[in-house]
């Protein structure tokens, strides 16, 4: 079972926001990370990134992406990041070692929510029912306090969601 350190994923979708011309924001990435796990635990039953996604004010964040881009503020993403690792004298770009599931679970997420922004994303992880809204639910205040999101609502959730609105 492979999953990715959340820095690789978001390198992907920076990178893809920016050759496209649709730069992220550090809270669009939020999304779309959250978008990709929740994809792909729905798809093949497995975990896309290690971190644990956790229920903070403005929806699902991973807490190192969160302190990696917040200097960019609300600003879209503009510098390209690059991962990877030194073998045998030569640049092995950690792209390149994205396994097919979890490439074609980013590509599907791109194509899916590219176009809408980091409010309306933010809007749609805070519907009720939704992972974000079910572990708010359980904190005293009914308010996000960093509360961690367990992977088997967000499987859950978006396996209902493929199911009604793909019919995968």
């Amino acid at each position: 079972m492979t999953m990715y350190p959340a820095l690789v994923i978001a390198s992907q979708f920076i990178n893809k926001g920016i050759a496209q011309g649709k730069p992220v924001t550090p809270m669009k990435l939020q999304k779309l990370i959250y978008f990709a796990h929740g994809l792909h635990l729905a798809r093949y039953e497995k975990p896309l990134i290690k971190e644990q996604v956790e229920a903070w004010t403005y929806g699902p964040v991973i807490r190192d992406i969160y302190y990696r881009f917040k200097n960019w503020g609300n600003n879209p993403i503009t510098r390209a990041v690059k991962m990877g690792f030194w073998e045998d004298d030569s640049f092995v770009d950690e792209g390149d070692v994205i396994d097919r599931q979890a490439q074609n679970t980013i590509n599907m997420a791109w194509d899916i929510t590219k176009d809408f922004n980091a409010i309306q994303l933010s809007n749609w992880t805070h519907t009720e029912g939704s992972p974000w809204y079910q572990a708010v639910s359980r904190t005293e205040s009914g308010i996000a306090e960093y509360e961690p999101i367990d992977n088997n609502l967000i499987k859950d959730y978006f396996t209902e969601i493929i199911r009604t609105h793909v019919g995968e």
